[in-house]
């Protein structure tokens, strides 16, 4: 399974989701019920499943190495 392909599927949402909680926060609304709290929670998952893809990513490339 190639990860660098979810990779980069991953990394537009952490942004989008991450410009929205930013103007909802700045604009005092909310965006189909979701608070701009909301919002940034769900950017900083789509971050952390990003970094443990990387982290498998490593692991693999090392275990190819030995």
């Amino acid at each position: 399974m190639d990860l660098r392909k979810w990779h980069d599927v991953f990394e537009w949402p952490v942004m989008i989701l991450l410009i929205a909680g930013l103007a909802t926060a700045t604009f005092d609304v909310t965006i189909a019920g979701f608070t701009p709290v909301i919002w940034l929670l769900i950017s900083i998952w789509s971050l952390l499943i990003i970094i443990c893809m990387e982290v498998t990513m490593i692991r693999e490339n090392l275990d190819k190495k030995q």
